[in-house]
């Protein structure tokens, strides 16, 4: 498949929410470019802190300027600018007046400080009160590379699993690392699994990330290079 949407099987849901590491705002950004395509007002914001936007920003702005832009550009990427360096989340107020007015809402609910794998701690992701989609990241460029490297919060897996800081993440590893993380979102949302990279890992290893994953719906393929699998 080509089409991002259709590969996570996005049909019908408005408020689509961003969680995990290794490609959730460009995840983010590629499913802004084909729902704009087709005339939808998109609106792009994070519920905890995320990179600065490059194009289509309208940071500290009203909720009246946000949406005149939205009108103009078909797509806004809105929020507070936290310390110079970051996008924080919209105040709640001017958040529910501006999502009224999208069609599409895409939020990214957590932060991985670039790396391709997270342990989210207690109270992560930062879920909105309401939404209609989950898809969870990962980033197969980890695979066969020390934890500590490439895992955010790699210290709560050494608490829970007992691995240490220099051990090579395997696919089961990371299918394991997905579960204990995020499967208490999974049971009780909709959404699926997005496995990214795999023009790095190849796809025979994200094939074995997706099926000791197979409870739950599962995609892999390259955000890079606009081609998508699903199990």
């Amino acid at each position: 498949m080509d089409q991002l949407r259709q590969a996570l099987g996005l049909n019908g849901q408005r408020i689509i929410c961003a969680a995990g590491g290794g490609g959730k705002t460009s995840l983010l950004f590629r499913l802004a470019e084909e729902y704009r395509s087709e005339g939808n007002k998109v609106l792009l914001a994070t519920t905890t802190k995320m990179a600065l936007p490059e194009e289509y920003g309208a940071l500290d702005r009203t909720a009246e300027e946000i949406i005149a832009q939205m009108d103009r550009d078909g797509f806004v990427v809105a929020g507070t600018t936290w310390e110079g360096i970051k996008m924080s989340e919209l105040p709640p107020g001017i958040y529910r007046q501006v999502s009224e007015r999208a069609d599409i809402v895409l939020l990214e609910v957590d932060g991985s400080k670039r790396l391709p794998m997270k342990m989210p701690r207690e109270g992560e992701p930062v879920m909105p009160e309401h939404y209609d989609f989950l898809v969870t990241v990962l980033g197969l460029s980890g695979l066969g590379q020390p934890l500590e490297q490439v895992c955010h919060r790699w210290e709560l897996a050494e608490e829970s699993f007992g691995w240490k800081g220099d051990r090579k993440v395997s696919p089961q590893d990371a299918a394991r690392l997905l579960a204990a993380g995020y499967d208490s979102f999974w049971k009780k949302t909709t959404g699926c699994i997005f496995l990214n990279q795999a023009d790095r890992s190849g796809e025979a290893a994200a094939r074995e990330v997706a099926e000791a994953l197979s409870d739950f719906s599962c995609v892999w393929g390259s955000l890079a290079q606009r081609w998508y699998h699903t199990l």
